[in-house]
Parts: structure tokens; C-alpha cells; sequence
């Protein structure tokens, strides 16, 4: 028998709202919080998680992640001329955080 599929939520420290329609069961969802140099704060898509030890693990994984963004230039990729592009933009602060799930 399968699971009806619903719609679960994640709401970030700033508000943001992330979503996922799935039948699957997750606890966590954990992001990362980014903060350019110019103020601007941008979470990015969550990785979802269906138990507290996971939950944990990618947190350790997005917390090294995040530690090697900091002072380091956002750069875009231009993919006609196969090259990054400087934007003057930093990495100003990055952390990894985990927040409970809801249906």
C-alpha cells in the first residue's frame, strides 16, 4: 500500500518557506544561509532529511561547505564562452542550519 503523497514544510531563521510534496518521511531539512557583501542573504534549497543523525551529518557536510565560501568572490559561469565571470560580490558569511519539518 503507498503513501498518499503531502506537502511538507520547512521554514528558515529569516522566514523563507521551503516546501516538498512527497509520500517519503523527513524530520529536518538543512540549508545554507549566505551573506553577500553588498547585504544580501539568500538560503538555498534544503536537503531533506528523514532522520535526527542525518540531519546532523549534512550539517557537518553544508558547515564545511559554507566555511569555504566565506571571502571567496560569487563568480558566475558564462556557458557560450566556457568562463567565470567576477561579480564583485563575496561571500561575506555562510552557515549551515537544521530546522524541523512539518506537514
Amino acid at each position: 500500500m503507498t503513501t498518499p503523497a503531502r506537502k511538507l514544510t520547512a521554514i528558515a531563521e529569516n522566514g523563507q518557506v521551503f516546501t516538498r510534496k512527497t509520500s517519503r518521511t523527513y524530520t529536518h531539512a538543512v540549508y545554507v544561509e549566505t551573506t553577500y557583501s553588498d547585504g544580501e542573504v539568500v538560503n538555498s534549497n534544503p536537503r531533506w532529511t528523514g532522520r535526527p543523525d542525518l540531519a546532523e551529518k549534512n550539517l557537518a557536510e553544508l558547515s564545511e561547505y559554507a566555511a569555504r565560501k566565506e571571502g571567496q568572490e560569487f563568480r558566475l559561469w558564462d556557458m557560450q564562452k566556457g568562463v567565470w565571470i567576477p561579480t564583485g560580490r563575496f561571500y561575506a558569511k555562510a552557515r549551515a542550519i537544521a530546522v524541523p519539518v512539518s506537514d
